[in-house]
């Protein structure tokens, strides 16, 4: 058994057009020896119950962006890449990270007037992540994390889909809900 480095990544970070893309053709693809076979003319790409996998492997032989893949999809492959993953899993119910751009539904653009993100342009893009039994913010995630030689700091490779919540004392369900009361300062 081998074992390799991953990324997790919120499709949030995908321009719409494009996510709806894989979406159909994960959708449309045919079934051999029950396995999906996804047909996208650059990436490997595997489905899952939550979104899809890419394969990096391709980067290495490809440095620069292919034609195919808008700029922000190339971004978000090549940081995994840098950081050593193999895979990159972009999950639907992964938080957003605040280094990437977030496109709203229906949004190809995804900054403000400012030229800032959106989850600082839009303080309703911004979110929390909470308990659903008890509301609480006191949850927590299982996951792994290797050293960063570069950064000196721990960079996470994977966040799994177990879940706990300290207020509840046992597993839990996490959900997403707008963050209230948070105010951008401009610097």
């Amino acid at each position: 058994m081998r074992r390799f480095p991953v990324c997790a990544c919120s499709t949030a970070h995908l321009p719409r057009a494009e996510n709806d893309a894989i979406d159909r053709l994960i959708q449309h693809a045919p079934r051999r020896s029950g396995r999906i076979i996804v047909d996208h003319p650059i990436l490997s790409i595997e489905a899952h119950q939550y979104g899809f996998w890419v394969h990096l492997g391709f980067i290495d032989d490809w440095p620069d962006r292919p034609d195919g893949l808008s700029p922000e999809f190339w971004a978000l492959l090549s940081d995994a890449r840098k950081a050593g993953a193999n895979w990159l899993s972009f999950d639907r119910d992964e938080p957003p990270s605040d280094r990437f751009p977030v496109f709203a539904a229906g949004q190809e653009e995804a900054t403000g007037d400012a030229g800032e993100s959106v989850n600082a342009a839009n303080p309703a893009a911004r979110i929390t992540i909470r308990c659903s039994a008890c509301g609480s913010a006191e949850v927590m995630r299982d996951a792994w994390a290797r050293w960063d030689d570069d950064a000196q700091d721990w960079a996470l490779g994977a966040m799994f889909d177990a879940a706990f919540c300290e207020a509840c004392e046992k597993d839990a369900t996490l959900s997403q809900q707008p963050l209230k009361g948070w105010q951008h300062s401009h610097s």
